[in-house]
């Protein structure tokens, strides 16, 4: 009996050793671990806290397409800060050769001839193959600049006005649509396509015999007004003062469907002009991750969908897909290889010599 009691009181003494000698099971915490807060793991997410993107861009809806597809996405997402500094090219292009080793702006937005200028001239960085998008677009969007978008340089006419419908670049001459014609000023790429196109429509030599083709398309004149705001434009055309003027497919298809009595055509002889808004980032730009992220962003299916479907901006990536209804008002898929690209150089080259004829014999055509 007293072994089975000595027994009892051993098994009792190595149980509550037993117990006393157990940890609880830790019980997880919500803090960070030592030397890592909140914060650290969330920037893990936003590499580019803290950084501030400037983008030299247009304005109008061009502006709010690109902060709603592109900008805002991006500062949500990636913790950045993207400043859009607005205005023409023309003004871009000049800050990007002036502050070439300290740039203002890290992305510019130029047209077709300006960003492959910058780009040969090193004032731009090249292009970045290895961006995922940058296979998605077509092979001449991918030289010269990040393409964004296509637009095709034509004609639009008010429906109501001209009886006779326009189909080539030539019928701007017949004699009813004299003094009813407005385009662009020069210099600007859509002043040099009206001398390009005077040019090729009439078999004139532009690099030798420039004043026949300033004379020709003085022959249009006297001019409403040169259009550098387009609220302006269609005012005109709606109320009559302009019966046509030469513009981009785009800017005409939104002002068709908020119905102005217009019709957009792709004019033969030559053609339709192809223009190509393109993005290109400064050599010494500080941030170039950062702006090869915009850049990549810009040229991806969303941010062109979203182009093509409100502003009517054709796009250069090759996967964008959109409705018929939408596919009617762009330069969509086969169409594009239909546009003509213009012969730059003589109009760059003697782009003083030919400004000071415009504004002799073109601007006071009587």
């Amino acid at each position: 009996m007293k072994k089975l009691l000595c027994l009892l009181l051993a098994l009792i003494v190595l149980t509550s050793l037993t117990a006393c000698g157990e940890k609880p099971a830790p019980v997880p915490s919500s803090d960070p671990a030592p030397g890592k807060t909140t914060e650290d793991e969330a920037n893990v997410d936003k590499p580019f806290e803290g950084e501030t993107l400037v983008v030299g861009v247009w304005g109008g809806t061009i502006e709010k397409v690109l902060r709603e597809s592109v900008v805002e996405p991006m500062e949500e997402e990636l913790g950045c800060s993207i400043e859009l500094v607005l205005g023409g090219s023309s003004d871009r292009v000049v800050k990007l050769y002036t502050e070439k080793d300290n740039p203002s702006m890290d992305v510019y937005g130029l047209n077709i001839r300006e960003s492959a200028d910058a780009i040969i001239n090193g004032v731009a960085a090249p292009v970045n193959p290895e961006l995922s998008n940058f296979d998605q677009l077509y092979d001449f969007a991918q030289v010269g600049g990040y393409g964004q978008s296509i637009m095709a340089y034509g004609i639009c006419y008010n429906n109501e006005l001209v009886t006779e419908p326009i189909t080539s670049w030539k019928d701007l001459w017949r004699p009813e649509l004299k003094g009813k014609i407005a385009f662009s000023n020069f210099p600007g790429s859509e002043g040099a396509a009206i001398i390009y196109v005077t040019a090729e429509a009439w078999g004139l030599d532009l690099e030798n015999d420039p004043d026949a083709v300033f004379a020709k398309l003085a022959e249009l004149g006297p001019f409403p007004f040169f259009y550098t705001n387009l609220d302006e434009l269609f005012l005109e055309i709606e109320q009559g003062n302009v019966h046509a003027a030469a513009i981009f497919n785009s800017y005409s298809n939104d002002y068709i469907a908020q119905g102005f009595p217009c019709t957009f055509v792709y004019p033969s002889d030559p053609g339709a002009i192809l223009a190509k808004d393109t993005w290109v980032i400064a050599k010494n730009s500080k941030h170039m991750a950062l702006a090869e992220e915009f850049v990549n962003r810009c040229i991806g299916v969303e941010a062109q969908t979203a182009y093509a479907e409100e502003i009517f901006f054709s796009p250069c990536n090759k996967n964008v897909k959109v409705s018929d209804e939408v596919a009617e008002k762009l330069v969509y898929g086969d169409d594009v290889s239909s546009l003509v690209t213009m012969e730059w150089d003589v109009i760059t080259e003697n782009e003083e010599e030919f400004t000071e004829k415009w504004n002799r014999m073109v601007v006071m055509a009587k």
